[in-house]
């Protein structure tokens, strides 16, 4: 277990990247930044959308792994099935997901050396009404208000990195044909976005020299801070505070949300791949991260490491999200699991029967369904019934 490392000074790149940060603001009204917008395209063709929707009702068992004693007290129906979209003719692979209200929004990117992705909105009734294709890779997207937030990076850019929105028309489930904003970001690519209190917290990796950290933006995405931090991987908020975990070094970043005046840092002992997918989540007054070869970590909101999960099949852990005691894991190759948690115990229940060998990308549990992005197999919506 490693300490918690209090009372941190301003990191000494602070006024060098502030300043650089501005500049990167400054810039992102280039010709680069018309370009990547104007190849945007967005399609309202339901119809042909639709057609990669199988919509279905099958039960999904949870196998036990003998690594805990309790049985799941609900039941998961597979409702629908969504196969990736194509551009020109290059296989996209599901990164993402996020869901508001009635709208559910899935990011795409091409795991190659060409910049591409998509983005789909969905219904609550598992219709596709909408889809975004750009010539950039998205890796996560978040709602806020009638627009929708996403990250990524594209060779359109001088900085490949970029954090973006676009408007949608909730009424009609559709994106608004030049209703997007496009920033520039340091760093190669931005790997994760949430909205905080209508603000918007974006994070790109690698290391500080080439602009990695975490950015603040208001909803209209104009840049009003920036903070350093090496290979910053996720972001999530909590209460009075926004945390960034990191994978190398292995900490958890904790900053003041109205400033990014960073207040603490939790070490964690996470092992994951250089440049892999690393995500928290906050619930319950606990802090779940995804430890790669450790599993799932799981600390109190004062850094204390109070239960660790680890797969007997050497599963690596990149994603998790937590719920109403409820503990869904992304484990790649290794499928998905799920556990429960209370006051005092987190506990494995079991490995979810997805009938598949796909790498699961992402995940994300919500009210009562849980959304499953496993790569070039699409996304899987599951139903949980209590």
């Amino acid at each position: 277990m490693k300490k918690l490392i209090k009372t941190i000074e301003y990191i000494k790149w602070k006024n060098l990247m502030l300043v650089a940060s501005i500049l990167v603001l400054a810039s992102c009204t280039t010709d680069d930044a018309e370009e990547i917008q104007t190849d945007l395209d967005v399609i309202n063709d339901e119809t042909l959308l639709n057609a990669r929707m199988l919509k279905t009702d099958e039960v999904i068992n949870i196998s036990s792994t003998g690594q805990g004693r309790k049985k799941a007290d609900f039941e998961l129906k597979l409702k629908g099935e969504l196969t990736p979209p194509t551009i020109d003719d290059l296989p996209l692979q599901a990164t993402s997901v996020s869901q508001k209200g009635k709208f559910l929004a899935i990011s795409y990117n091409y795991a190659g050396a060409v910049y591409a992705g998509a983005i789909d909105l969905v219904t609550e009734e598992l219709e596709v009404t909408s889809q975004l294709l750009a010539y950039a890779d998205i890796n996560e997207l978040e709602f806020y208000a009638n627009s929708l937030y996403f990250v990524g990076g594209s060779d359109r850019l001088e900085k490949p990195a970029f954090a973006a929105k676009i408007d949608f028309d909730s009424g009609k489930g559709q994106f608004k044909s030049g209703g997007t904003v496009f920033e520039e970001v340091g760093s190669f690519t931005a790997n994760s976005v949430t909205e905080f209190g209508g603000v918007i917290y974006v994070t790109t990796g690698d290391d500080m020299s080439t602009g990695g950290g975490i950015y603040r933006f208001n909803s209209s995405m104009n840049l009003d801070n920036y903070e350093a931090i090496e290979d910053a991987r996720w972001v999530e908020g909590s209460g009075s505070k926004i945390y960034c975990v990191s994978g190398d070094p292995s900490t958890i970043s904790v900053f003041d949300r109205n400033n990014l005046e960073i207040k603490e840092k939790i070490e964690h002992s996470a092992k994951t791949l250089p440049e892999s997918k690393q995500t928290i989540d906050i619930d319950d007054k606990k802090i779940f991260v995804a430890g790669g070869e450790q599993g799932v970590l799981v600390y109190d909101m004062d850094g204390k490491l109070i239960s660790n999960l680890k797969f007997d099949d050497n599963s690596i852990t990149n994603a998790v999200s937590a719920e109403k005691g409820r503990l869904f894991i992304s484990n790649g190759e290794g499928g998905v699991y799920v556990a429960t948690y209370d006051d005092d115990d987190v506990e494995i229940i079991g490995k979810l029967e997805l009938g598949n060998n796909e790498s699961v990308n992402h995940i994300l549990l919500h009210d009562d369904y849980l959304y499953v992005a496993s790569g070039l197999g699409g996304v899987k919506m599951i139903e949980i019934d209590d």
